[in-house]
């Protein structure tokens, strides 16, 4: 009686102190350069050859120094699912950082996935989003 009744007061202990909230990171993407002031016209909507500012933001900071940024198109003529890459870039940055910041532009209309990946798992990405180019 004794075990079960240790048992059930050190496991909600366990469950309550053994997992720590984590803080995921934060993708916004706007037609004017991102700062504090404009952080309210986020956007998922875009002209062809406009300039989208993507910021990536990582409240407890960027866990390693590389990062691939990866471009998708939605499109039915192509054989993967229905997406093929638009663009791919490495981007390194030093490690600790919380924000990094750059412009993106696509010429041609069409549904679109940012998608950002740590360079040692680029199978997973750790954020993504999608937007319109019209």
């Amino acid at each position: 009686m004794k075990k079960i009744l240790i048992v059930f007061l050190i496991l909600p202990l366990i469950l309550l102190c053994g997992f720590k909230k984590q803080e995921k990171p934060s993708l916004l993407l706007s037609n004017a350069p991102i700062s504090k002031n404009t952080t309210t016209r986020i956007e998922r909507n875009f002209m062809a050859r406009q300039r989208i500012y993507y910021s990536l933001f990582s409240p407890s900071g960027f866990k390693y120094a590389g990062i691939r940024m990866q471009i998708s198109k939605q499109d039915t003529k192509v054989s993967r699912w229905g997406f093929s890459i638009v663009s791919t870039e490495d981007i390194y940055i030093v490690k600790g950082d919380s924000e990094y910041k750059n412009y993106i532009v696509i010429n041609s209309p069409g549904h679109y996935i940012i998608q950002f990946f740590y360079l040692n798992n680029k199978r997973y990405p750790f954020i993504h989003r999608e937007f319109m180019v019209h």
